[in-house]
């Protein structure tokens, strides 16, 4: 009988576009995954994976967010509870998604998100795909919360952003595991290096999969932005945004430490990405290579164990 493997996909924001690479090389090795586990960034690849579309589909998609689209999705808006409302982000999800529930997906998939007024991790497996994910990305301070069955849920990430121990329930004999947020220290000795070194210019590609999925959301971006003024900004995002996500993610770092140390998977893949920086999602090639890097020298392990 052959094993079933559960895969689990931490949080990271940009950089969890790693995940995309990971999810590459088990098409390529035609390695099936039957359980997906979520949080964050991790939870929507996920679910676009779960829906039916192909690992190289969703590269497609990454590869052609540049940072005018990166910074239309981030566009502040006015609220006080966070500085986007998400709607840009949910329709941008909703051109690339066609399942409504998440029990219409292929394969089984369980999201992470936080009850911000109880600091409750809560595990959803049903219901609406788009708010399941608008409530899993919710990146306290930055998104406004979303109001599920009458919850207000932010990012998974702040409780669970390696969500190993949900997928534990999930029946896997094989659970793969990815975590994409570095140490602090880590980052900070690799990041200058990293961003000196490169030279190689960004991969843009269009295909089938881009014109007819993503036409009718990027095609208006340009009369929503002043291209202009924005590329004379030499930053992406406002400070403020790389503020609090750094803020966070030294507090995940620590909690996915601890967790993973109580919780462990069979295989623990941890893309070297410290030197994206949390809202660089035009930086998708980057971290796509490493998520391929880094599965790729535990592949072997990985087949033998499914032979065992």
């Amino acid at each position: 009988m052959a094993k079933k493997i559960g895969l689990v996909l931490g949080s990271g924001v940009a950089r969890g576009l790693s995940h995309i690479g990971v999810l590459k090389v088990l098409d390529k090795n035609k390695i099936n995954v039957d359980f997906i586990t979520g949080t964050s960034i991790g939870a929507l690849i996920g679910a676009i994976y779960a829906s039916g579309v192909s690992a190289k589909e969703i590269e497609e998609i990454a590869l052609n967010i540049d940072k005018i689209k990166t910074l239309t999705l981030f566009t502040p808006t006015i609220s006080h509870s966070g500085l986007i409302d998400g709607n840009k982000i949910i329709k941008f999800i909703e051109s690339i998604i066609d399942r409504q529930n998440i029990s219409d997906l292929n394969i089984p998939f369980a999201a992470i998100a936080t009850d911000i007024m109880t600091g409750e991790e809560v595990v959803i497996t049903k219901g609406s795909l788009l708010h399941t994910l608008r409530a899993s990305i919710s990146i306290p301070g930055i998104f406004t919360p979303a109001n599920y069955n009458g919850k207000f849920l932010v990012d998974g990430g702040l409780v669970n952003p390696v969500p190993v121990s949900v997928a534990l329930n999930m029946s896997a004999d094989i659970l793969i595991a990815v975590n994409v947020i570095p140490s602090p220290q880590k980052k900070a000795q690799n990041i200058k290096m990293k961003e000196e070194t490169r030279k190689t210019p960004i991969k843009r590609i269009s295909s089938e999969m881009v014109n007819i999925r993503l036409s009718k959301f990027l095609s208006p971006l340009k009369s929503i932005v002043n291209i202009n003024e924005l590329l004379k900004k030499k930053t992406p995002t406002p400070n403020v945004f790389n503020i609090i996500l750094h803020t966070i993610a030294i507090a995940e770092y620590q909690i996915a430490a601890l967790q993973l140390a109580k919780y462990k998977p069979d295989f623990l893949i941890a893309p070297s990405v410290e030197f994206i920086k949390p809202i660089e999602f035009f930086r998708a090639e980057e971290a796509i290579a490493a998520g391929e890097k880094a599965i790729t020298k535990i592949l072997p392990k990985i087949k033998k164990r499914l032979k065992e």
